[in-house]
């Protein structure tokens, strides 16, 4: 059992955006394509840099587990005559290496069970390995040698071993070996003499093939340079793990650029040494500083000539940004509105000034249904300033910076701090202001009503306006800052707006199925999800009810009232009449029923209105008691029509009190 096994795939630059996945599925192939083999193992590490693949597993079995096949023959008619094995019957048994002895006759066939010994864990390894390798999946493949074959960049090499010896296979035209290659300075072929050495042989040749430890030499380095010159450095962790991805040997490099681009806004430079350099700012006392720390991929040495280049980049880069901020600043922010105009939100959509005038419409909805009229003057003119930053040159050259620009801007032209700040703050995944939450909620409502009525509906993974990803901030910011919207109403004043006829069913379908996305993504449970999901239109409330549904379900009270609500909703579901008359109830379960209906409705329904779900799911309990007694004593599906309807009617009403709470049919009992 203490097998060690070894597979690294050498390859040509891998793209940092595939490398997460390939990890990923990796994870997961590798334990499910060795337990269809029938292999165990303790463990299993993947590793993965810029120019390797690698996966290791430790305490291999030795052999395959033995199974039992149990295999299906003719049917017993057709296998015996008169008592004697037939033709038919012989030839199942010799093509299966069975006897009569072991034939067994189930559901009117022929049986036999066939014990299958494992093999050797040397003879299925190999086979395995390619299926790990052939399975894996990535967004853009490539293909080689005349397009015969595919994966994610052309294969170099490959390692395969089985403890000391080479496993032999294989794969796209390259046959397994001991070998691999060092990192390219040394640019060495180094023999693999077992497994267990990999991670340290590697190290010895400049490769950090761990990506933890990758992770962690570059941290280190940063902290040594702040100790050494007295600096604070931006650890921005998503520049830190692009590093990573990059870099087999992260080695950091200080370089200086021109003081006198400190004039600049702060976000200009940290941007520019971020995006164009993959480097870090620094800081001193709170202030940036004109020092950056930057990453190469080889070992330290004299690196003077490469810093030099370094800082060339990033001068010129200043230089352009100062002479674009310069030629912006002669213009206040509002006036890149009129250039708006000519750039094209969408082809047919219009331009990005009719997004805005639309925006603006939205935002002006969103005020008066909320009622905060006292932030409209604000809401109106961020609205107005919204996309104004797209249409300047620093963000044409640096379009990272939208939003942040257009809070630059905004200030320096004395534009109220609220408003600047809701320009930048649009863009959030999770806005920090209500005033940037709103204008982005109505932008993004915009996009994704303009998007799916000209057929631009998410499908699969393919989603390339992030309509997905905008549907559920415009759910978070309802919720974070308790807007209690129709969000059908203000779906169909887009609609309007964009005087766009398209099924609206699909607009309807896809923010339902986001509503439900989001409260997984909040933790709900999925069978609660599924019971507010009917609410997504008032987002707000669908949320509080999730909230106090969960609360609730810890009861066992509340489980029998679920069950209550159960008998109500399934005899009404195809029942769409909420009609009835009191006076032809006849049974005295159904006139208390009616009786404590009556009185705790209108209870029910200001609890809903005063966003109060627990206190609105305490009255509903109330009904509990009534509704057993109801079932137990009135049958409602009765042979006289009129009667029938009426108390199909009357339940009705009840299924529809309860559902606005929630679909309690959807609960898993809890015990």
């Amino acid at each position: 059992m203490n097998n060690w096994v070894l597979l690294e795939l050498g390859v040509e630059e891998l793209p940092a955006s595939e490398m997460d996945s390939i990890k990923e599925q990796l994870q997961v192939l590798v334990p499910n394509l060795f337990s269809e083999a029938r292999i165990s193992f303790g463990s299993c590490e993947v590793f993965i840099t810029n120019r390797r693949i690698a996966v290791r597993l430790q305490n291999v079995s030795d052999r395959q587990e033995d199974v039992v096949l149990e295999k299906r023959g003719p049917s017993e008619r057709v296998a015996f005559s008169d008592g004697q094995p037939t033709k038919a019957l012989l030839g199942f048994l010799s093509s299966n290496g069975a006897t009569l002895e072991d034939v067994f006759v189930k559901d009117g066939y022929v049986h036999i069970k066939k014990l299958v010994e494992g093999k050797n864990v040397c003879e299925v390894v190999p086979e395995t390995l390619v299926k790990v390798i052939t399975n894996l999946k990535f967004a853009r493949p490539m293909r080689w040698a005349n397009g015969d074959f595919e994966f994610v960049r052309p294969v170099k090499w490959v390692l395969a071993l089985l403890n000391d010896e080479v496993i032999p296979l294989r794969i796209f035209d390259k046959n397994s070996d001991r070998y691999t290659m060092s990192h390219p300075y040394l640019e060495k072929w180094i023999a693999m003499r077992h497994p267990k050495d990999y991670v340290q042989v590697l190290e010895e040749n400049l490769v950090i093939v761990d990506e933890t430890a990758r992770r962690q030499f570059i941290v280190e380095q940063l902290t040594e340079i702040e100790r050494a010159y007295g600096l604070v450095c931006e650890k921005d962790p998503l520049l830190i793990e692009k590093i990573c991805k990059i870099a087999e040997w992260p080695q950091a490099i200080v370089g200086k650029f021109d003081e006198n681009y400190l004039k600049l806004p702060q976000e200009l430079i940290t941007v520019t040494v971020k995006h164009h350099l993959s480097a870090f700012s620094t800081s001193r006392a709170g202030s940036l500083t004109c020092h950056f720390v930057a990453f190469i991929d080889r070992p330290r040495d004299d690196f003077s000539i490469i810093v030099r280049g370094y800082e060339s980049v990033v001068n010129a880069r200043l230089e352009d940004a100062r002479y674009y901020f310069e030629i912006d600043r002669r213009k206040r922010l509002e006036e890149f509105n009129e250039n708006l105009k000519r750039m094209v939100f969408q082809k047919e959509l219009g331009s990005l000034y009719d997004k805005v005038v639309r925006t603006q419409q939205l935002v002006q909805y969103m005020v008066e249904k909320l009622s905060k009229e006292s932030m409209k003057d604000k809401a109106m003119r961020a609205a107005f300033l919204s996309k104004a930053d797209i249409a300047t040159h620093v963000v044409y050259e640096f379009p990272e910076l939208q939003g942040v620009i257009g809070r630059i801007y905004a200030l320096l032209d004395g534009e109220d701090e609220s408003v600047a700040l809701a320009l930048e703050d649009q863009y959030s995944q999770e806005p920090e202001s209500e005033l940037g939450a709103l204008i982005g909620a109505c932008d993004r409502i915009d996009t994704i009503v303009g998007n799916i009525a000209v057929g631009n509906l998410p499908s699969g993974s393919k989603d390339p306006y992030g309509l997905r990803t905008k549907a559920d901030t415009i759910y978070w910011s309802v919720v974070r800052y308790g807007w209690d919207v129709d969000l059908v109403e203000l779906l169909l004043t887009a609609k309007k707006l964009l005087n766009i006829d398209f099924d609206v069913d699909k607009l309807f379908e896809f923010m339902s199925s986001r509503f439900y996305a989001f409260l997984l993504s909040q933790r709900f449970s999925f069978d609660i999800a599924r019971a507010v999901n009917h609410l997504w239109s008032r987002p707000l409330r669908g949320y509080l009810a999730a909230q106090a549904l969960t609360k609730a379900c810890q009861s066992e009270d509340f489980n029998n009232v679920a069950i209550g609500f159960e008998r109500v909703h399934n005899i009404t579901k195809n029942h769409s009449d909420r009609h009835f008359d009191g006076a032809l109830f006849e049974e005295d379960a159904e006139i208390e029923l009616l009786n404590q209906f009556v009185s705790v409705k209108p209870k029910v329904i200001e609890s809903v209105l005063k966003l109060n779900y627990e206190e609105a799911i305490r009255h509903l309990s109330s009904l509990k008691p009534y509704i057993d007694r109801y079932f137990d004593e009135v049958f409602v599906m009765v042979d006289r029509e009129d009667i029938r309807q009426n108390r199909l009617g009357f339940l009705k009403n009840i299924d529809e009190l309860f559902m606005l709470v929630g679909d309690l049919t959807q609960l898993i009992r809890r015990d």
